[in-house]
């Protein structure tokens, strides 16, 4: 069995009850127990799991909240090529957490992350080449690569990147102006449920930018939008000025449309 497996040594059997444990599967849910085994696995090697252990420490799950202590396993996982690993590390650098800022170093793994196809690593790329990062450093702003890595993680079916990668065609950054392009793309994470997209998706319909102007598809974004926490979609869904626009009967038809979608997902 798994268990006299874990006893003697095996790491790929500690990994499994690890799992086990924390997904509450042929037992109780236990993180202490699975965080115990992920120990023991990691201390063998086994990259996966100390990437794994790295991130029970950092949002405290069976171990005390330790971001240094997380940083310490994205490392040693990182070194052996592990790509959530390296993504993980990478994040560690970008946001200072248990260890200092360095974007510098976040895009060193994160590069080497994303070559392995890891799709949350090719979005951060993506994204810190729209916006710079946490501290908007122009020197990291770099939107044909942008557009580069949102591409291949949009691809992958990456709802953030699929928005970022909207706006890029919106505006015609790293990547020829195309307002129809824009539309797929926003289109394609707001049906997926995405706030933001959904929130720019209106305003391509308000505009008329890219699809014919619509109003009542407008206002149904940004209603879908603001219901999911979007601060754009909810100033829209509440903006006077375009509420007057509307008759009693489109906002009926925008909130029929919107509760078909709600429905349907």
């Amino acid at each position: 069995t798994a268990l006299v497996a874990a006893k003697q040594g095996n790491a790929q059997a500690d990994y499994f009850l690890a799992r086990c444990y924390a997904r509450g599967e042929g037992t109780n849910q236990d993180y202490v127990r699975a965080a115990a085994f992920l120990l023991q696995a990691a201390d063998q090697g086994l990259a996966y799991a100390q990437t794994d252990l790295g991130s029970y420490y950092a949002r405290g799950l069976g171990v005390r909240p330790d971001l240094q202590r997380a940083v310490h396993w994205y490392q040693k996982a990182a070194a052996q090529g592990d790509p959530l690993g390296e993504y993980c590390l990478g994040y560690a650098y970008a946001h200072g957490g248990g260890v200092a800022t360095n974007l510098d170093e976040a895009v060193k793994w994160w590069q080497q992350s994303a070559a392995q196809n890891q799709v949350e690593a090719q979005n951060a790329l993506g994204q810190l080449y729209v916006n710079g990062g946490d501290t908007c450093n122009t020197n990291y702003i770099n939107y044909p690569e942008a557009a580069r890595w949102l591409r291949q993680a949009a691809k992958q079916g990456n709802l953030a990147a699929m928005n970022s990668l909207g706006f890029l065609y919106q505006m015609g950054f790293g990547v020829e102006r195309n307002q129809e392009a824009s539309v797929q793309w926003y289109r394609q994470a707001a049906e997926q449920g995405e706030a933001k997209a959904q929130a720019n998706l209106g305003l391509m319909y308000l505009d008329g930018a890219g699809v014919a102007g619509d109003l009542v598809q407008a206002y149904k974004w940004f209603k879908l939008s603001a219901e999911r926490g979007d601060v754009m979609g909810r100033h829209y869904y509440e903006d006077q000025s375009f509420l007057a626009h509307l008759t009693a009967n489109q906002i009926a038809e925008a909130n029929r449309l919107a509760a078909e979608f709600d429905a349907q997902t």
